[in-house]
């Protein structure tokens, strides 16, 4: 299972994508997560993702962690302690003489490039004429320079007909993993940014996404499609669909366990991190757990600092417990059946009771269900009814980093 952990550095950009998770933080200056937080406080996380946690790679975000001050300096620090550093960065400024340099120098492992389109479509989509220029500029360098990239792309509305020329570009530029991303309603997507204009249907999605997922694969290179229901795959491509349950399978994807901390307020906004120890998935999460970090502010206003840490100290005894009798791997999948009904409302339609990888599969985004209905879905029935979330994904063949092949192969 991954061992890779990511920190957000603060909410703060200089692009406007529509689909962004945080498209409200970065749009308010105001908003406690917006700032970037002190190098001090990146440290101290990172140090409990690898202490605490044992994650060894990571995943350094902004907004654009590109205009964070310190962020060599932190691409240092996460090199010396154990912490594999990769940016994602939508790349506008790594073109420079130098830049790129510099990151190689300071320890980065790669860049996951966020490639949203072509032209002006890319444009549009990120909100800011000629950052396609600047990115393919970054990307040019980073070959010229010898550093590993993958590419990011999130499948809205105007970028669907392009997917395959994307997946031309990624194999012309040298990229290693290609990842198509739905437009999910996460984070600040919840607040009604998604409409049924910007948002594909899966039928469209497929006819492109089934061209794209062939081109790179006769090219060598990785594809992942993440949180698509696995019907909209052909059969030879539902080894690629990533929905929740199959995240923790992928050396690239986050650690749900650490992925619970780093997301709570706490750790997303220029104060200090909240208090130890952290807490682990399993019983008592859902309690102590709040992205907000409401459950521990509560406590701590009200002077229970001793009853706060009892209380993180009784629920990893007793999550460690579950994980011993139930196992890991139950664990997390758990974990990811809470998120998928928690964070997007995932439906199914009547025809999913007769697939055989309903058990293994999100469904339909609620609200995409609110704008289309379901209708699109359609029965697995080539395989008996499967409980595995790896039944398809063993079959894809996986770039794994030397770093991490003595573990994850």
């Amino acid at each position: 299972m991954t061992r890779r952990s990511v920190v957000w550095l603060g909410q703060t950009c200089n692009l406007r994508c529509y689909f962004c998770y945080f498209v409200n933080r970065i749009a308010d200056p105001h908003h406690p997560e917006h700032a970037f937080m002190k190098l001090d406080k990146a440290k101290a996380i990172c140090q409990v993702l690898r202490d605490f946690y044992r994650d060894t790679s990571i995943d350094i975000q902004g907004g654009e962690p590109t205009i964070y001050p310190r962020i060599i300096e932190l691409v240092q620090y996460c090199r010396d302690i154990g912490l594999h550093p990769t940016l994602i960065t939508n790349g506008l400024f790594l073109s420079k003489a130098g830049k790129l340099e510099a990151y190689r120098s300071a320890g980065v492992r790669d860049f996951l490039v966020s490639l949203h389109g072509l032209g002006e479509t890319h444009d549009q989509v990120v909100g800011r004429e000629g950052a396609y220029e600047e990115i393919t500029k970054s990307i040019e360098r980073m070959r010229e320079v010898g550093i590993p990239f993958r590419f990011n792309c999130t499948m809205s509305e105007p970028v669907v007909p392009l997917l395959p020329e994307i997946a031309r570009k990624a194999i012309d530029y040298g990229a290693y993993v290609v990842n198509y991303i739905a437009f999910n309603p996460f984070g600040d997507q919840t607040t009604g940014h998604r409409t049924a204009k910007n948002v594909p249907r899966y039928a469209d999605i497929k006819v492109a996404l089934t061209k794209a997922i062939d081109l790179l694969e006769e090219a060598g290179i990785e594809v992942n499609v993440r949180y698509l229901p696995l019907c909209i795959a052909e059969p030879r491509h539902r080894k690629n669909f990533y929905n929740f349950q199959q995240l923790s399978y992928d050396t690239h994807e986050w650690n749900f366990e650490s992925w619970l901390w780093t997301m709570m307020g706490p750790q997303m906004g220029r104060p200090d991190i909240g208090p130890g120890p952290t807490p682990r998935i399993g019983w008592g999460a859902a309690k102590i757990y709040r992205p907000d970090g409401s459950w521990t502010a509560r406590m701590l206003e009200g002077g229970h600092r001793g009853r706060t840490r009892a209380a993180y100290t009784v629920q990893h005894l007793a999550a460690r417990a579950n994980a011993a009798l139930c196992g890991r791997d139950a664990v997390y999948r758990a974990e990811a059946r809470v998120r998928a009904a928690q964070d997007c409302h995932y439906r199914y339609h009547d025809v999913c009771e007769r697939c055989g990888a309903k058990a293994i599969c999100d469904g339909f985004h609620g609200d995409y269900a609110e704008f289309f209905g379901t209708d699109e879905a359609c029965a697995i029935t080539d395989i008996e009814p499967t409980d595995d979330p790896r039944f398809f994904i063993r079959e894809q063949e996986k770039f794994v980093e030397i770093e991490d092949r003595d573990w994850a192969l």
